[in-house]
């Protein structure tokens, strides 16, 4: 590089030895660094690319300053100060209950395992509320002798109504929420109250009295919260719960941070212990008056912070490329979509709900990051994109990562929880186990995640010291990651996880890619993000060919709610805000939303003309694939298949150059594992001589499951015609030179793993029914690229799903929204008892292409889809827009009746262990050893037919190029006894013991 100046160098680079520049800079940056990169673009222009470092040092676009002046800063918002002021006179009172008897006991004497009849913290609430009431210090403690003040409940039915109930509330549930755990959300005492062991008075007279000092400094923040009260006009109850929301995490952060800390120092009362070096015993560590102060001023900093976290955001250069126009007609709707954006950003700043409703195939994910850049105006750029399938994680960072080439110092993947949640019986169980300290915190969960060193504020550091792959997490500019990390933003009863995502998702836009993929208890899970992202003043894009009108509404009504929480906070009466409604064929839609009818309306007649231009489309041509009626109804589904396949074969094959034989490449989408290895065995022994069978699944190998996805991903990108690269390459033609019939049939059958986010292209697909969403996402895998005219079918659908073939009561259920109460052949329901049979669920008749008609179009099955959807999403709507139960927010229930990902699965991790060319099978305990389990597992003898399978050394050999971790691991889901038995076959993978439901 040629030295410019006397900060100043200039130099040729290629993107990557520039990326490399900026990486390297980034890890050894500090306070102190302030480096702006510029590109020369002629004409005495230099376009600022990037600053690594402190950006304050150069203007918007990059300006370095002769002289510098300073300018008064803007006033902070009132509720910032309220909510710092909250924080900081609750941090006072937090632990006051833990100068009892009982506790102080349990901190000095190790033997005690027995957990306390009333929590620190609901002491704490009590013996406070009795203080303020004017009782002194004895005389508090003398109220919890009687029930009805040791066990009232601290709020009425309406919720919190002023400043002190927001006190209580933080100081009661800085280490949890209120019970029930599960069930109704009836706010109740049983968390904090427990019946075992007994009350014991004696236990709860304090151990001695707290040092004047720390009771006078307690009163005199409390009078300092007299004169906070919500601006007129706005509604109490959403000011309160915005601001405890706030202020609540940053006495989480403040207790957790200052605990963490070794302070010993002789004194009568103690907050905490700390281990020895050795680890072998613990010590009293922190006073408890010195504990209270310290948590008080650095909760008060801690909630200020938080509610101003701005992080830094991508670099102009990223950003550029992201925006950059797209030449290929196909892509063509997104310049729109995105001019429309910044156009409408220029006049309005106020947050977004974009609705991404464009067809399979055509480019969502990368509109999606292009919304998030031309929603951003002059802020920085942050999102984060988050997935309901850990396998598309890493995909979608790769996608990022290569076509806009956002390198790794400003893009996160997280790819996985390190902590599976397995069966007690793999580790002694005792009373504090579960639990990482006196206090009861639960353990935080670990996640592996892929990025580059990232900028933190120093304030964050000491969250991060011991998981330094929440580095990441928190600071990159774009953050990919299944939706597992972030829900915990939405879950305030997982504590110290919770406050560490809502960092995340206070600075950075959310991008929710296939909404519609979750099942409705896990979709009010995602609302609540969608909720606090309205909170936080952020946009929120989501995108599914598929959206539905419940989910759609939903997604309206909780931004919605999210946004009046907002606006409540800053003393307005309106809940405005900004929509966009954008697909590949109609010109993008931007309106101001001002209610929740106008925006239905709006939706439905957008669908409507969606609809309209659908038509005529010939690319996906379906047909019923019946079932015939014989005495064996499981022979009878596995021979419709293999009748269906051929079928499809003969109709969509192609000639293999240099071989006169015809190919296709068949996707057969079975709903769950079991049932898809029992039919890719199937349609190997019927096809035994023209056909190689693939089955793709989640629960194989993690090496083996990573090879037959860069299989299938090079083999089926699509994106001419022709099928040169298939019939170049070496293991496809061998196959096919091999075979004698004429015909050869590829097939891959698949779980829904490959129906969303795959990018590939069959040339047909068999489709096992579990909803509309479902058959329209798998119909997305066919004719993907290419679009090529047809006449003939190319997608069959059967009749019946397995589970009707089972004789099961409910069918299109795990995955599928029919529910014992709500069943789709139930007459009860104004239904008709043909509801399981497809020959009735679609209108066969009007149904000319598949498309996403088929779940906007009033057919059968998904009228009962949407009527499902919507009875099973009403009630949670309401409670989480405060429409009812006003108080059930604060209740733990509220949040572990609508858990992400369902709680009762027991997932088991294996790995295959090779000793003297023997292999072996071994279970993760939670201990993280390993035990040997080879006996529970049923080996099957491999099929001769078997296609995408390798050698052991194959396997081994990819994996050490790739650097994989743990290649021969797999993890496998059950419901039942940890110990039963589970079967391998080598090609098609693991799959749960026959007389376990699938």
């Amino acid at each position: 590089a040629l030295r410019a100046g006397e900060r100043a160098w200039a130099s040729p680079i290629t993107l990557e030895g520039l990326q490399e520049l900026r990486a390297a800079l980034k890890r050894s940056a500090s306070r102190h660094t302030a480096v702006a990169c510029y590109r020369n673009d002629g004409m005495r222009r230099m376009k600022l690319l990037w600053v690594v470092g402190s950006a304050r040092h150069f203007g918007p676009h990059g300006h370095f300053p002769a002289g510098t002046t300073r300018r008064k800063q803007p006033e902070i918002p009132p509720w910032i100060r309220y909510a710092a002021l909250l924080a900081d006179a609750a941090g006072q009172g937090h632990d006051v209950g833990k100068a009892s008897i009982a506790f102080q006991k349990r901190l000095r004497d190790a033997t005690v395992k027995q957990k306390d009849s009333l929590r620190h913290e609901w002491v704490s609430l009590k013996i406070i509320q009795a203080l303020r009431a004017g009782a002194d210090w004895a005389t508090a403690w003398r109220r919890l002798e009687t029930r009805p003040e040791r066990e009232g409940i601290p709020f009425d039915e309406g919720g919190l109504s002023n400043v002190f109930d927001a006190f209580d509330f933080l100081v009661v549930s800085h280490h949890g929420l209120f019970g029930p755990r599960n069930g109704d959300a009836a706010l109740g005492a049983e968390n904090h109250v427990r019946s075992n062991p007994p009350f014991e008075p004696a236990h709860y007279k304090p151990h001695a009295a707290l040092p004047d000092l720390s009771l006078t400094l307690l009163h005199k923040k409390l009078r300092r919260l007299e004169k906070i009260a919500p601006p007129a006009g706005v509604a109490a109850s959403l000011y309160w719960r915005a601001l405890s929301l706030i202020a609540r995490a940053g006495l989480i952060l403040a207790d957790h941070a200052i605990s963490s800390l070794d302070k010993p120092k002789d004194a009568e009362l103690y907050a905490n212990t700390h281990y020895t070096q050795d680890r072998t015993h613990r010590l009293l560590n922190q006073p408890l008056d010195q504990h209270l102060s310290d948590v008080s001023g650095l909760a008060g900093r801690m909630a200020y912070r938080l509610a101003t976290l701005r992080l830094p955001g991508l670099s102009p250069e990223a950003v550029e490329r992201i925006m950059e126009r797209t030449e290929n007609p196909l892509f063509a709707w997104q310049n729109r979509a995105a001019a429309a954006l910044e156009t409408e950003r220029r006049r309005s700043q106020q947050p977004a709900l974009v609705l991404n409703l464009a067809g399979t195939g055509t480019g969502k994910t990368r509109m999606n990051a292009k919304c998030a850049c031309a929603l951003a105006g002059e802020r920085l750029v942050r999102f984060a994109t988050a997935l309901n399938l850990r396998t598309l994680t890493l995909q979608t960072g790769m996608a990022y990562h290569h076509q806009f080439k956002i390198g790794w110092d400003e893009l996160a993947c997280v790819i996985g929880d390190q902590s599976a949640i397995q069966s007690p019986k793999d580790s002694p169980s005792s009373p504090v186990d579960e639990f990482a300290d006196e206090d009861e915190n639960p353990r935080e969960a670990e996640f592996e995640t892929v990025g580059d060193a990232f900028f933190v504020p120093d304030w964050i550091e000491p969250f991060i010291k011991k998981k330094p792959k929440m580095r990441p997490v928190i600071g990159a500019p774009i953050l990919v990651s299944t939706v597992d990390f972030l829900i915990a933003a939405g879950e305030p009863h997982r504590q110290g996880h919770h406050a560490l995502a809502l960092l995340r998702l206070v600075d950075s836009d959310l991008i929710l890619d296939e909404i519609d993929s979750y099942d409705p208890k896990a979709l009010v899970a995602v609302l609540r993000l969608v909720q606090l992202a309205g909170l936080f003043g952020r946009n929120v894009i989501s995108s599914s060919a598929t959206l539905a009108r419940p989910v759609a509404f939903a997604l309206s009504r909780a931004y919605r709610s999210g946004i009046a929480m907002r606006s409540a906070l800053d003393g307005q009466t309106t809940g405005d805000f900004l929509c966009a409604l954008i697909d590949d064929r109609l010109d993008p839609e931007v309106f101001i939303s001002k209610e929740p009818s106008e925006f239905e309306q709006r939706y439905n007649a957008r669908v409507d003309r969606l609809l309209e231009a659908l038509r005529g489309q010939t690319h996906r041509i379906p047909y019923l694939a019946r079932i015939p009626r014989i005495e064996k109804p499981v022979e009878a589904w596995q021979e419709a298949i293999a009748q269906a396949v051929v079928k499809l074969h003969d109709h969509n094959a192609w000639p293999f150059a240099q071989t006169g034989k015809r190919v296709s490449f068949g996707l057969v989408r079975v709903a769950n594992i079991r049932p898809a290895i029992e039919t890719a065995r199937h349609l190997a022994e019927r096809f035994s001589k023209n056909a190689q069978v693939a089955c793709y699944h989640a629960a194989d190998l993690k090496i083996q499951r990573f090879c037959k996805e860069r299989t299938l991903d090079r083999l089926l990108t699509r994106k001419t015609p022709d099928n040169e690269h298939i019939e170049s390459d070496p293991d496809i033609r061998e196959r096919v030179f091999r075979t004698d019939s004429p015909d050869v049939m590829f097939i891959v059958v698949a779980t829904p793993v490959e129906e969303i986010g795959r990018d590939h292209d069959f040339d047909w697909a068999l489709i096992e029914p579990s909803s509309t969403q479902s058959i329209v996402q798998t119909a997305g895998r066919v004719n993907r690229h290419r679009l090529l005219a047809r006449s003939a079918p190319n997608i069959g659908i059967l009749q019946v799903n397995y589970r009707k073939i089972r004789k099961d009561n409910v069918v299109f259920t795990r995955p599928g929204l029919e529910t014992k109460d709500r069943q789709y052949n139930d007459p009860r329901h104004g239904r008709n008892t043909r509801g399981h049979d497809l020959a009735y669920l679609i209108n066969w008749s009007q149904l000319t292409a598949l498309d996403a008609g088929l779940r906007f179009r009033d057919h059968p099955f998904a009228r009962c889809d949407d009527e499902n959807l919507a009875a099973m999403l009403a009630e949670p709507l309401k409670i989480l827009c405060m429409d009812a139960k006003p108080r059930a927010w604060m209740v733990e229930a509220t949040y572990a009746d609508y858990p992400l990902r369902d709680q009762k699965e027991i997932q088991q991790t294996w790995r295959l262990t090779e000793d003297d060319r023997f292999e072996r099978w071994e279970r993760k305990r939670l201990s993280s050893d390993w035990i040997s389990r080879d006996p529970l597992v049923v080996r099957r003898q491999i099929v001769s037919n078997a296609w995408l399978t390798w050698t052991r050394d194959d396997l081994t050999a990819v994996a050490s190029k790739h650097r994989m971790e743990n290649p021969f691991q797999l993890t496998i889901q059950s419901y039942g006894d940890v110990d039963q038995k589970f079967e391998w076959d080598n090609a098609f993978g693991a799959s749960r013991p026959i007389n376990e439901l699938d």
